[in-house]
């Protein structure tokens, strides 16, 4: 029995020392590893600083006019779609009486310039090819222009206000 438990001491002694020595084997001072840096741009459009219009008191027997200019910015796109449409199932450009009469019909025109002609557009109909020109909205750009034929408005006053929501939409290309 004496001779057993030598040997088993014995071996406990040798698989703890061999345990040990792993244990020696696996600390270290040092280490490094690698990391892989990567610097991304995510694509967006924006549009900006839109503003209601106002006609108020046009020139009898001219047509009544307004505008405003705002911003169209984006990244990770050359060019851009812009879409206007009346807000509601039927994107024509109405608009509506507060007394029900009849609605009045306007035109729209957009120009990629805050200057210049404005290019008439269709209602819910997208005008493509927009030339980007700004990674922000820190000045207007663009602008878009509401007519509104003198034969339409002309002997419509009583029926007063006019009212429409024109939603403007851009989309990167």
């Amino acid at each position: 029995m004496k001779i057993l438990k030598q040997k088993l001491f014995t071996s406990i002694i040798v698989a703890g020392l061999t345990l040990g020595s792993t244990n020696i084997a696996l600390s270290q001072a040092m280490d490094s590893d690698t990391s892989i840096i990567t610097l991304t741009f995510s694509n967006f459009i924006i549009i900006d600083n839109v503003d209601a219009v106002t006609i108020a008191d046009p020139t009898p027997g001219s047509d009544a006019m307004g505008s405003d200019i705002f911003c169209v910015a984006a990244s990770g796109f050359g060019s851009f779609s812009i879409t206007f449409a009346n807000v509601g199932s039927d994107p024509t450009f109405l608009l509506q009486s507060n007394n029900g009469t009849p609605a009045i019909p306007y035109n729209v025109g957009y120009a990629n310039s805050t200057g210049g002609p404005a290019q008439p557009v269709m209602a819910g109909v997208a005008l493509g090819g927009q030339i980007i020109q700004a990674s922000n909205c820190l000045n207007d750009n663009a602008r878009f222009d509401i007519d509104i034929a003198a034969t339409v408005w002309n002997g419509r006053e009583p029926d007063a206000p006019f009212t429409g929501t024109l939603m403007i939409t851009v989309q990167g290309e």
